[in-house]
């Protein structure tokens, strides 16, 4: 028994398989790798002079929409005078919340999962104090199960949610105007 085959279509459909393997495989070991892995990036601040701190992170996700809401709702804040922080969740993004009223983690949704590096951050925080924590949260559709299990870590690690603001990429232009309106309806009490 022979694995290459004599006939040149057989040898041709068998090439064509392989390549055709090799791309899918390569591909999903991109998407896996890219949501699963910290994206540093420079800690932004917004409006220095605002009266109340927060700190914005978020998970860029495979498109630029989560980064485009969590823009947005930090816009919206600072039109109520907060001061904001943003950055990406990696290890070094502040771990130090103690200068901060509000804490927003923002995620894509994977298979109906938060990104594991807002998870992994909240980890290296290990204690929020009780912090007032905003979920920021795109998909395509939920059924909540990603949404639960951030509320669900922040809760663990001593946090407080006070507001998760759901976006879907279905409606980007009208979920990034969700999130700036989210933003500037967003009072401490």
């Amino acid at each position: 028994m022979r694995f290459w085959p004599q006939k040149k279509w057989k040898q041709i459909v068998i090439v064509a398989v392989l390549v055709f393997v090799v791309i899918v495989v390569s591909v999903l070991g991109f998407i896996l790798f890219k949501i699963n892995s910290d994206y540093t990036s420079n800690l932004e601040i917004m409006n220095a002079e605002g009266t109340e701190s927060t700190l914005i992170i978020y998970h860029p996700g495979l498109s630029s929409f989560m980064e485009d809401t969590a823009y947005a709702f930090a816009d919206g804040l600072i039109e109520n005078g907060w001061r904001v922080e943003i950055t990406t969740a990696s290890s070094q993004a502040p771990t130090d919340l103690s200068g901060y009223s509000l804490l927003v983690l923002g995620s894509p949704v994977y298979a109906d999962s938060p990104s594991s590096t807002i998870q992994r951050h909240v980890e290296r925080i290990t204690d929020l104090n009780g912090i007032d924590t905003v979920l920021l949260v795109t998909s395509e559709g939920s059924n909540g199960g990603a949404e639960a299990a951030m509320q669900q870590t922040v809760e663990e690690y001593g946090g407080t949610v006070v507001d998760v603001v759901s976006l879907f990429t279905s409606a980007q232009g009208d979920s990034i105007e969700l999130a700036k309106q989210a933003g500037r309806d967003f009072v401490i009490e």
